[in-house]
């Protein structure tokens, strides 16, 4: 029996769907093969012991010609497909009607559920605002007959020479024995900016640790606050990790004590490699995307309108009077706090 794994948009999202592919491996016959749009996600999913075949095609960079010659290269190939949570958009429920495979197993959605086209699916489960996106996920094998008590951790298989690689990194760049990761990023997709605590900030909680190094990581998305904090860090305490490929990058977040990030993909990288994570929360819901399966911390303040963000199509928009208050309420202090609590409770 063949089994479709169908792409989803963000890296934190790929990962989550790491544990239901361990237990889909352990406990079925089926060949599974795991379709990517970006070449970030195929690479997460490298050396992974639990997928039979993994396929790159770049669906938004391919006109719609090469789109469907490469959909129809494939369609009938697959007994069932599985459009993993959150693909809550109708360009998932197309691709994946059009695939072909006789069982479409995925969500409904809560909200613009029909006008995302969720009901081109034929297994469905109703989305919970109470699951983890890896409990929703693995709730999905429920139609396969598989069941699970013990959900697993999210997975990056890193190679020995990829982890001795990472090690060497933090070796000549390093000069302290406390290393803090740190993400100021998120994704810039769909306004998703408005998640990012302030520069400032991250460079006051920097400041305040004179005695630890940290460590600085992102691409060109983050090049403006990170080069900020670099110029501006009282103790020269800033190494920058700046555009790596993806691999290097989870390599190097390996060899931190802890991981300080706004909810993000890098964020869900460093829970994947087993570090310790404080994670910073706005208008996204941490019941879906907390840190899985690893020692963390959620910073976030409860105001009425948050968390506000679900899961569509339509741009992340904060219509509170201060934008994004959710986010400028947290304080350094708060953060700090838990940083501290996490390295005692190591």
């Amino acid at each position: 029996m063949n089994i479709l794994i169908l792409p989803l948009y963000g890296l934190g999202d790929t990962l989550m769907t790491t544990p239901a592919l361990e237990i889909l491996k352990k406990q079925s016959n089926f060949k599974i093969t795991y379709l990517c749009m970006f070449r970030t996600n195929f690479d997460i999913l490298r050396a992974n012991p639990f997928i039979d075949e993994l396929i790159f095609f770049p669906f938004m960079q391919k006109s719609k010609y090469e789109t469907f010659k490469f959909i129809f290269s494939l369609r009938g190939k697959f007994d069932y497909s599985i459009n993993f949570y959150p693909s809550n958009r109708w360009q998932y429920n197309l691709i994946s009607w059009l695939f072909g495979a006789k069982f479409r197993i995925g969500h409904r959605y809560i909200k613009r559920d029909l006008r995302e086209l969720n009901f081109l699916k034929n297994m469905t489960f109703q989305e919970s605002e109470e699951l983890h996106n890896v409990e929703e996920n693995v709730r999905l094998l429920k139609f396969l007959d598989i069941y699970c008590d013990e959900i697993p951790p999210m997975k990056i298989c890193l190679y020995a020479e990829e982890i001795n690689s990472g090690k060497q990194f933090v070796f000549n760049t390093s000069k302290r024995n406390m290393r803090v990761g740190i993400h100021t990023g998120t994704s810039s997709f769909k306004g998703h900016k408005g998640r990012r605590w302030e520069k400032e900030k991250f460079l006051e909680l920097i400041d305040s640790f004179p005695d630890f190094d940290f460590f600085l990581f992102g691409t060109y998305e983050e090049e403006s606050e990170n080069s900020f904090i670099f110029e501006q860090a009282k103790h020269k305490n800033v190494v920058l990790v700046h555009n790596k490929p993806i691999r290097e990058v989870a390599a190097i977040i390996k060899q931190m004590n802890l991981f300080v990030s706004n909810d993000s993909g890098l964020m869900h990288l460093a829970s994947a490699v087993g570090v310790p994570v404080v994670a910073i929360f706005g208008p996204t819901n941490p019941k879906w995307v907390r840190p899985w399966k690893v020692k963390s911390k959620v910073v976030r303040v409860n105001l009425p309108c948050s968390p506000c963000f679900y899961y569509s199509p339509k741009p992340l928009k904060c219509e509170n009077k201060i934008k994004f208050q959710c986010l400028k309420d947290i304080d350094v202090f708060m953060v700090k706090k838990v940083l501290l609590e996490l390295i005692l409770d190591k």
